[in-house]
C-alpha cells in the first residue's frame, strides 16, 4: 500500500508518499493567490491525480470546512483518510491541556516526531514556520505545554508594515550579523536574531522547570535559516512532521482490521 502523507499549512501544502517501509524526500508547494483551503485541495487533487495512492494521512490548521471538503473527495474517489487530531491518550501522548481537541493536530505531529526521532526521552520540539509552536515533552510521554509566537516572515512583515521601511518588499535574512551598514540588512538580520534570541531564552526556561534533561529539535520550514545560528545543542530536522505522520501511518497499519 503507498501512503500520502501530507501536512497542509498555513502558507504551504508538503508531502511525501510512503510505501514498504519507504518515504520519498519532502515537497512543497505553496499557495499563491489562492486561500490556504483552496489552494490545499486544489494541490491535493494534483497529488491524488498523480500518485497511485490508496491511502492519505493528513494533518493540517486550516479548519473544519477544510476537513469536510477533503473527506467528501476521498469518499468520492474511494481513497482511505487519517485526518491526525489530539486526542487524550493516543499513540502514548498525553496532552496537558484540559480539551486536548483545542490543541494543534500539527503541534501533536510535531510530538510524535520527537518520539520518533529521539525516542522515550524528555524532548522539546521547536516547528519554525509561518508561527513558531515550542512544546515539551516528558520521556514518560506526558506533555508539558508550550508556547506560540510569530514566524520569521511575520516578524519581518509587521516590521514593515508598522514602520517607514513600508516602500520595502521584503527582509534578507541570509548572511546575518549584528553590525549593518544599510537598512534592509539591518531589519533582516534583527528579525533572525530577534527569533533565535527568543527560541534560546524559552528553551532555557523550559529546562529549568523540567526534572529531566531535554533533548531540543528543531523543524519547520525556517529551519535551514534558524539552525546555524541558534547557540543550543540540537537536532535540526525540516521534514520532522513527515516522521511524525509516518508513526501515525505505521500504527494504522498495527491495528487489527
Amino acid at each position: 500500500m503507498t501512503t500520502l502523507l501530507i501536512d497542509a499549512g498555513n502558507s504551504r501544502l508538503k508531502w511525501a508518499s510512503f510505501s514498504q517501509g519507504q518515504r520519498s524526500p519532502q515537497q512543497a508547494l505553496a499557495y499563491g493567490e489562492h486561500t490556504p483551503q483552496a489552494g490545499a485541495l486544489q494541490h491535493l487533487q494534483m497529488l491524488i491525480a498523480q500518485e497511485a495512492a490508496e491511502k492519505i494521512v493528513l494533518v493540517h490548521v486550516l479548519g473544519g470546512t477544510f476537513t469536510e471538503a477533503l473527506q467528501a473527495l476521498c469518499a468520492q474517489l474511494k481513497l482511505a483518510l487519517t485526518v491526525v487530531q489530539s486526542r487524550a491518550g493516543a499513540y502514548g501522548i498525553e496532552v496537558v491541556y484540559p480539551n486536548p481537541a483545542h490543541f494543534g493536530a500539527d503541534r501533536f505531529v510535531g510530538l510524535l516526531a520527537a518520539r520518533k526521532l529521539l525516542g522515550e526521552q524528555a524532548a522539546i520540539i521547536i516547528d519554525a514556520g509561518t508561527a513558531v509552536t515550542i512544546d515539551a515533552i516528558q520521556a514518560d510521554g506526558k506533555h508539558l505545554g508550550g508556547v506560540i509566537l510569530p514566524g520569521l516572515q511575520l516578524l519581518s512583515d509587521a516590521l514593515i508594515r508598522r514602520t517607514q521601511a513600508a516602500h520595502m518588499s521584503a527582509t534578507p535574512f541570509d548572511h546575518p550579523k549584528v553590525f549593518n551598514d544599510n537598512t534592509l540588512q539591518g531589519m533582516g538580520s534583527g528579525c533572525l536574531f530577534s527569533l533565535v534570541g527568543a527560541l534560546e531564552g524559552i528553551c532555557a526556561r523550559m529546562q529549568e522547570q523540567m526534572s529531566e534533561p531535554a533533548q531540543v529539535l528543531l523543524c519547520g520550514g525556517d529551519t535551514e535559516l534558524l539552525s546555524p545560528q541558534i547557540r543550543l545543542a540540537h537536532q535540526a530536522c525540516p521534514d520532522a512532521l513527515m516522521e511524525g505522520l509516518q508513526y501515525v501511518a505505521e500504527q494504522d497499519a498495527c491495528k487489527p482490521c
